[in-house]
């Protein structure tokens, strides 16, 4: 078995300059049980692999050849199951999509639990992909001998943005973090917050050269002055915890300063909702019950224009002190619940009243 050697400042001078993204073929199809890492030597033998490459490798891979599928009808479940909490619900035509953050630290739609290319289920993330990146190179540091950086890479959204990338959940041998403060951009300005995520910019570029419908699995990425220089772990790449500035959507976040518990939130759909639709949400998370608090004892009622809601009428069930502080509340919660509503896309002007029947009709 030879020994791994270092990656030189400069291996092969007599390469051309700049990064090289290569597409690993050959792989074949992964089997449960197969020897992943002997199988991608050999995929990577043609290649020429150097000192500082990157093997960006999609995680379905990885699971696929530890046998971690579930069947259709079981999806539903393994989701609930491997979810460490859930961050928003979505409908889509009839189909629910639980976005949620899964043991590994990352938020992905579903879990990441895919059915594309998986003719025989669908395919479970892993559930410490580092790990599995770090098994992987060191059985392909160890037969290639050289001293390369292995990704796991994943199909993901992003926050404020349109469309996929790959990501990287899982990282050995890989500077995944570069600090940059302390340098100077082009200007000499001094550098102050930029830490580049390199991991998912490499895992990005790789996925051009790779995908679900070329049946190519696997990219080198070659040429990245100081990629392998440091290995940080893709668990540091999520913000979690105190650090997570996005830990529930707005529309969900204000549900939950209403006091209703997850079992309570209702689902809102993926494409834009009606007027109508969004206050009859509205009106219902007003009204469900609160743990520990006494139920309102107001009646709601919605008055349409132009046909659409226009006024909502909250009435006190009589004039006491108690029945008025009940209609109150629940004119509040009406009020806060339609801003909920308004935070993505706005709602037209709604007034919410508050009626108090007469005294005379109440004892007449």
């Amino acid at each position: 078995m030879p020994a791994a050697r270092p990656a030189p400042s400069d291996p092969h001078p007599d390469s051309p300059r700049g990064v090289h993204v290569l597409p690993v073929t050959g792989l074949g199809e992964i089997r449960a049980g197969d020897d992943l890492a002997a199988l991608l030597g050999e995929a990577l033998a043609p290649l020429d692999p150097r000192g500082g490459d990157v093997l960006c490798l999609s995680t379905k891979v990885v699971s696929k050849a530890l046998g971690l599928r579930v069947s259709p009808q079981e999806r539903d479940r393994a989701i609930a199951d491997v979810a460490v909490r859930t961050v928003a619900r979505r409908l889509h035509t009839r189909v629910v999509t639980s976005v949620v953050q899964i043991p590994s630290g990352p938020v992905m739609a579903a879990a990441g639990v895919d059915s594309s290319n998986a003719p025989d289920g669908p395919l479970l993330l892993p559930e410490d992909p580092d790990a599995c990146a770090r098994e992987l190179r060191e059985a392909l540091v160890a037969s290639l001998g050289v001293e390369l950086g292995v990704l796991l890479t994943d199909t993901s959204s992003r926050v404020w943005r349109v469309g996929v990338g790959d990501i990287s959940l899982g990282a050995a041998g890989v500077a995944s973090l570069q600090d940059l403060r302390g340098g100077t951009d082009a200007d000499g300005r001094p550098l102050t917050v930029t830490v580049r995520n390199l991991a998912d910019e490499l895992a990005a570029a790789a996925d051009l050269v790779k995908g679900k419908s070329s049946g190519v699995p696997a990219a080198l990425v070659r040429g990245v002055p100081g990629a392998v220089a440091m290995d940080v772990p893709a668990r540091d790449l999520s913000r979690t915890g105190p650090d997570d500035w996005f830990r529930r959507p707005s529309l969900e976040s204000v549900w939950v300063a209403l006091g209703l518990t997850p079992e309570q939130e209702p689902i809102a759909r993926m494409s834009p909702e009606p007027v109508a639709e969004r206050v009859d949400r509205a009106l219902s998370v007003a009204a469900l019950p609160r743990p520990d608090q006494e139920p309102s004892t107001a009646s709601v009622r919605a008055l349409p224009a132009d046909g659409e809601p226009s006024r909502v009428v909250v009435t006190a069930a009589d004039s006491s002190h108690a029945a008025l502080i009940h209609a109150a509340t629940h004119a509040e919660r009406i009020r806060t619940a339609l801003q909920a509503e308004s935070l993505g896309l706005p709602l037209p002007q709604i007034d919410v009243e508050i009626s108090v029947p007469d005294p005379d009709q109440e004892t007449s």
